[in-house]
């Protein structure tokens, strides 16, 4: 069993801008005064003056207030990760992680760079570290940190670019990517000489229509290529979602601890398919009293998601 707590992201509402301001002065008092910048009245005035209901997010962990986030277009293009609070009593529990994972996995989704600010000296620049920020500026008090969009995976035949199609559409289809992944493959398609009215629709589509149009244009260039779409919930689609997420691992879009938490997440023990990789996620939870290495449950991911995408090396 999964053993961190359910947790979810929802769209903050006006009145949560106290709650959010409060959870600041308790999480970053500490660091503020070591700092010598504590001034409560400022920083809830730099609270107000970046708390937007467009953009930030409520953290709710077992259907309670935990935390927040706010993810906005930065102005050199990308978008700037702040309000990034998690309450202390459920601080070291692998929740923070989780959600910058999920929140990394939408911007690399659409190929977007992501910055951030983090104090001098905060436990949070190790986090950032670990999921590939680096230090582009720094001063007495603010680390600026930046991580670079991910280079599209290359396709060089028809073949691939069908692959990539059917595993960008299930994985938008199981809610585990953007739409503008998909729209981007079908761009590739074209490139590498794939045809046909309803691909050359889907390309076309902008990122902005993605959201309402895919659920049309889909499954229209997709049966114009000869490949099936499953709508998530229907026969397969699990399937399909689980074997993208394989493909992914495998392109190395994902670390081998990511696959196994998304599969956990997604699918828990109850499909057949995902019970190995979801027992393997257990197993990284307790590493610290087992006699098997890092690098061995590491090698039972590779072969689980080889088997998975249909890769397996010959005998």
């Amino acid at each position: 069993m999964n053993s961190h707590p359910a947790w979810t992201l929802v769209p903050a509402a006006v009145d949560d801008l106290e709650r959010i301001t409060d959870l600041k002065d308790q999480v970053m008092r500490a660091d503020l005064e070591r700092l010598g910048r504590w001034d409560p009245d400022r920083s809830r005035r730099r609270v107000a003056d970046s708390f937007s209901t467009r953009w930030t997010s409520v953290l709710l962990v077992d259907g309670a207030f935990a935390g927040s986030v706010a993810v906005r277009p930065d102005p050199q293009g990308g978008r700037h990760l702040e309000l990034f609070y998690l309450a202390p009593h459920l601080q070291g529990r692998g929740i923070g992680g989780a959600v910058l994972r999920r929140l990394l996995a939408e911007a690399d989704a659409a190929r977007e760079p992501v910055r951030l600010i983090v104090l001098q000296g905060s436990a949070a620049r190790r986090l950032y570290e670990r999921h590939g920020f680096t230090v582009v500026h720094e001063d007495p008090v603010d680390v600026h940190m930046y991580r670079p969009a991910p280079e599209p995976a290359p396709v060089t035949t028809p073949d691939q670019a069908l692959t990539r199609l059917r595993d960008c559409a299930a994985l938008w289809s199981g809610g585990a990517a953007d739409g503008r992944v998909v729209v981007d493959a079908a761009c590739e398609a074209l490139v590498v000489g794939l045809d046909g009215p309803a691909l050359r629709e889907l390309a076309a589509c902008s990122y902005r229509e993605a959201a309402t149009e895919l659920h049309t244009l889909l499954p229209a260039a997709m049966a114009e290529q000869g490949l099936v779409f499953h709508p998530f919930g229907g026969d397969g689609a699990e399937e399909d979602v689980l074997r993208a997420l394989a493909v992914a691992f495998l392109n190395g879009e994902l670390t081998p601890r990511e696959l196994t938490r998304a599969a956990h997440q997604r699918f828990g023990h109850e499909l057949d398919a995902a019970d190995p990789l979801s027992c393997l996620d257990d197993e990284y939870d307790t590493l610290a009293y087992s006699t098997r290495s890092r690098d061995e449950v590491d090698a039972d991911v590779l072969a689980e998601a080889r088997r998975l995408a249909g890769t397996d090396p010959a005998p």
